[in-house]
């Protein structure tokens, strides 16, 4: 397959100098210049607090990023929630349900700590939380390495039980690079009367979905939205989230709620939408950012043109990489699971330690920036990438 030629998003977008070649969104997105400069506009209010406007710098930018994030996601705005990161989201999803003693959430072996430890958390409650291994030989220390042939939501519905009441999963998996099939694993979910959590910041703003199936859907803004740390979104589905204890406070009230403090005497003391999950005053400067990077990515074609240019340059790297011996077999394997639809935006190439670490010392020496995880080394690609960044890849790789 021929390398795509131009980026989708213009490097001039971004204040990426002509020697770095970041290939770690998965890690740090890099915030766009725009980005940048929404910050600094806002920033300007909070010097001068006199000249603030309670709707325009205030409620319309948070109005918007769930209105920009929900474009993006293909999904209704009423349903997001504004949260600090992903974390965060499952957090409320996690503490909000009305678990009963006796309940059972599953989850996939290999977890990151985000989508482990807050259901890990209620065994105080009374609810276990059982790991699944997604293919054979998953749970194996070291674990064996995902092919073509695995069909992990097959896995995780064969392991639900009468006690099931949450599956709780990443989209895309922060190691191996396994993307989960959302809309398989949401049908299957639905058919079995369970709920279907996803953390969703490895495949947010480079791969597309649908949510068909899906509960809730938490990520961070600042990988692949190319937003700032310690601003992330949720979306949760309506039926779902009436069943959540409400988090949210003052910004979480109907839309009759008073700034002076007074709520007006109403039956409804939380919001029917997302806000009603909202715990308080966010960053409006982290919102402001977010928003400017998620319009970029919507402008740019959004995630399924994303996911195809993206598709495209792995797809070249592999095939320039599968004409070398010592590459051959992994840049095999690993193009048949894109091939398969297994694969997000980040290769996760496994190699032996002694290798990654030479590799990630030659990497430093030419200016490219990547990262390991768990026996990975992982090349996360994104739209402002094209042919000269894969050629540039390939002959460090090979050297």
């Amino acid at each position: 397959m021929p390398p795509v030629a131009a980026p989708l998003l213009s490097p001039d977008l971004f204040d990426l100098p002509p020697e770095v070649l970041w290939l770690s969104h998965c890690k740090d997105g890099v915030l766009p210049r725009a980005s940048a400069e929404a910050l600094r506009a806002l920033l300007g209010t909070e010097l001068r607090p006199w000249e603030l406007q309670w709707n325009g710098d205030f409620l319309d930018v948070q109005r918007a990023l769930r209105e920009v994030g929900a474009t993006l996601l293909g999904v209704d705005a009423r349903d997001m929630s504004l949260v600090t990161c992903t974390s965060s989201g499952l957090e409320a999803v996690a503490l909000g349900y009305p678990w009963q003693h006796g309940d059972e959430v599953l989850i996939p072996v290999g977890e990151f700590p985000s989508n482990r430890l807050p259901w890990l958390a209620l065994a105080s409650k009374g609810v276990s939380c059982t790991e699944v291994a997604l293919w054979d030989g998953h749970a194996a220390q070291p674990a064996a390495v995902p092919d073509a042939s695995i069909e992990p939501e097959q896995r995780l519905l064969a392991a639900i039980t009468p006690s099931t009441r949450v599956i709780a999963v990443s989209w895309v998996r922060y190691q191996d690079g396994i993307r989960l099939d959302l809309e398989k694993l949401g049908r299957g979910c639905r058919e079995r009367g369970v709920h279907l959590v996803v953390d969703g910041i490895q495949g947010a703003g480079t791969m597309a979905t649908s949510f068909d199936g899906v509960s809730a859907f938490a990520t961070g803004g600042h990988k692949g939205l190319l937003g700032l740390q310690g601003q992330g979104l949720l979306w949760t589905d309506h039926a779902f989230r009436q069943q959540l204890i409400p988090l949210g406070t003052w910004l979480s009230a109907p839309d009759h709620f008073s700034q002076g403090g007074t709520q007006t005497v109403s039956d409804a003391l939380w919001a029917d939408d997302g806000r009603r999950l909202e715990a308080g005053s966010p960053s409006i400067l982290s919102c402001a950012a977010l928003a400017s990077s998620i319009r970029l990515l919507v402008d740019s074609g959004g995630a399924a043109a994303l996911q195809s240019h993206i598709t495209g340059l792995q797809r070249a790297l592999l095939a320039a990489l599968a004409k070398h011996p010592a590459w051959a077999a992994e840049a095999r394997r690993l193009d048949a699971l894109v091939q398969a639809g297994r694969v997000g935006s980040t290769l996760s190439f496994a190699l032996p330690a002694e290798r990654c670490a030479e590799l990630l010392r030659n990497a430093e020496a030419r200016g490219i920036s990547t990262s390991t995880r768990e026996g990975y080394l992982r090349i996360a690609l994104h739209g402002w990438h094209a042919a000269g960044d894969i050629d540039r890849c390939v002959a460090w790789l090979l050297s």
